[in-house]
């Protein structure tokens, strides 16, 4: 009888594959990023040992782009990554394209205090797909504006580039003198400000893309100042009428209307009230992963009756609004 011998792979010395198509279509250039006008600071969702929900997950990101969202952002502050490992981080980037990259762009926070972590963190960002990243300037331990400017030329050689300044979180601001310097990169799509309308007009006069990160502020950035769009946290739960801020002009009537609640997620630190909002909407599970709570009773409360004011068939999901008693909140400490 003849000899068994293991399969072995078949090695074809300089063939080269062509692109599958979803490679080619995962493939993006930095005007497509520069050009979107609603991208969502997607919320992750947990299950009750911590664990990343992914079920809950899609769904999400499905009704963002049934909505007409054009963008996520995917474990950024309102994500949560800063409770993320970076093996969970790029994992729920490569799975975010995977499912949903042919109808939204992905932009993953690949962004760090550490120089060398943020390219490391960039490279598998890009490796598995994503659009592009988000990068923020380095915290805690704050560098010089030189230093600042050698950070962003470092990560920017590698794909469609997002820069985001907020120095409520950062503890230092990103002047415009460095934005101007790395601004001849060509893959630097634009800036996500969170200092004021007054700099986004600054930016916008000098033809850098701007994005308001501030969801009280985007009607008049767009409008008023120049602005492209706004990356939203509001648009999690009522991202067809964000979409209708950005898309259909002028509208201050809307934006009246969404003030109750844009207050009301802000009233604490992002994303506590998100996290709560989505809980009570019953589109997430209760579970927060610690150092995030949810808001009291009272908050509770008065997210029911903004839901009732606005609409409950604006907001996401498709389940009752309800207060949540506080025993139905699981917080993780360990996951």
């Amino acid at each position: 009888m003849p000899k068994w011998r293991s399969p072995r792979a078949a090695v074809i010395p300089n063939f080269h594959l062509p692109m599958r198509s979803y490679e080619v279509k995962n493939r993006t250039n930095v005007d497509e990023i520069k050009s979107l006008r609603l991208i969502t600071a997607i919320k992750t969702p947990y299950l009750p040992d911590g664990r990343f929900d992914l079920e809950a997950y899609d769904a999400l990101v499905n009704m963002q782009i049934e909505d007409g969202v054009e963008g996520v952002i995917v474990g950024g502050t309102t994500g949560e990554g800063q409770l993320m490992s970076w093996d969970e981080h790029i994992m729920l980037i490569g799975h975010t394209v995977n499912c949903f990259g042919g109808s939204v762009k992905v932009i993953g926070n690949t962004g760090s205090n550490s120089t060398r972590e943020a390219i490391h963190a960039t490279e598998q960002g890009f490796a598995v797909g994503m659009h592009a990243a988000l990068h923020i300037n380095p915290y805690y331990g704050k560098t010089s504006l030189e230093g600042l400017i050698s950070h962003f030329e470092s990560v920017l050689p590698m794909g469609p580039t997002i820069i985001y300044n907020v120095p409520s979180r950062t503890g230092q601001d990103i002047p415009p003198r460095v934005i101007h310097r790395v601004a001849d990169n060509p893959n630097l799509a634009g800036v996500k400000e969170c200092v004021g309308n007054d700099r986004v007009e600054q930016y916008t006069s000098n033809g850098v893309i701007v994005w308001s990160g501030n969801d009280d502020q985007a009607h008049d950035s767009r409008w008023d100042y120049g602005g492209t769009g706004v990356i939203s946290v509001t648009s999690n739960l009522v991202p067809g009428l964000m979409r209708e801020l950005m898309f259909e002009g002028k509208n201050p009537s809307l934006n009246s209307k969404l003030m109750p609640l844009i207050e009301w997620l802000f009233h604490e630190p992002n994303p506590i009230g998100l996290n709560t909002a989505l809980a009570q909407l019953g589109v997430v599970r209760p579970v927060f992963r610690l150092p995030y709570v949810p808001l009291p009773l009272a908050k509770r409360v008065e997210f029911v009756n903004i839901v009732k004011d606005l609409g409950r068939e604006n907001f996401i999901g498709e389940k009752d609004v309800k207060v949540l008693n506080d025993d139905e909140f699981v917080l993780i400490d360990r996951y």
